[in-house]
């Protein structure tokens, strides 16, 4: 199997990958690809997805978010599907405060190493920021496994019912770049 970093996303690959987040999440969980196309088109940092025969097998959205977001989403008390272009800092922001607001791998690219993959590319493409520390708001079990397999500590239940979990983003990345780590 060739599964690839793509370079360039479209318009259409935010329509796929959304696609993609409805196998595993209800719509109120899922930002629209209108919104996360225009993050993509500020900061394409904030997106990184894997490919295979000309469609996403997987995706990544890691980004910085204003120090107000962040603390309502370490409280809980954010629900990302609300998220729109203001809420993303500019990485000149320093320092960053990250959101791993989703990664999703297609299950028949889940044995191929997708994830550990995606996230190396993204960690790398901040390698040059001072980021702080990283949360996630976890919709299913298998991110809340995620999240404790890479290192999170459980911080609350959100407002809409999901888990939250944070650390320091150099523990994340070390853990990370030594494939440590969730095979989803």
């Amino acid at each position: 199997m060739n599964i690839e970093i793509i370079q360039e996303l479209t318009y259409q690959h935010f329509e796929e990958m959304e696609a993609l987040e409805l196998q595993f999440y209800g719509p109120e969980f899922i930002t629209p690809p209108q919104e996360t196309w225009s993050w993509y088109q500020r900061y394409p940092l904030c997106t990184i997805a894997a490919g295979l025969g000309g469609r996403i097998v997987g995706f990544v959205n890691l980004f910085p978010v204003q120090p107000r977001v962040y603390k309502l989403l370490a409280a809980g008390r954010f629900n990302d599907h609300f998220m729109e272009l203001a809420d993303v800092a500019d990485v000149s922001a320093l320092p960053l405060h990250m959101f791993l607001s989703c990664i999703v791998v297609a299950e028949e690219a889940r044995p191929h190493g997708v994830t550990r993959r995606l996230l190396q590319a993204a960690v790398q493409a901040y390698s040059g920021y001072q980021c702080k520390r990283v949360v996630t708001d976890n919709v299913t079990p298998a991110g809340t496994r995620f999240s404790e397999r890479y290192g999170f500590t459980r911080r609350c239940r959100s407002d809409h019912g999901s888990w939250v979990y944070e650390q320091d983003w150099d523990s994340f990345a070390a853990r990370v770049n030594r494939g440590k780590g969730s095979t989803i």
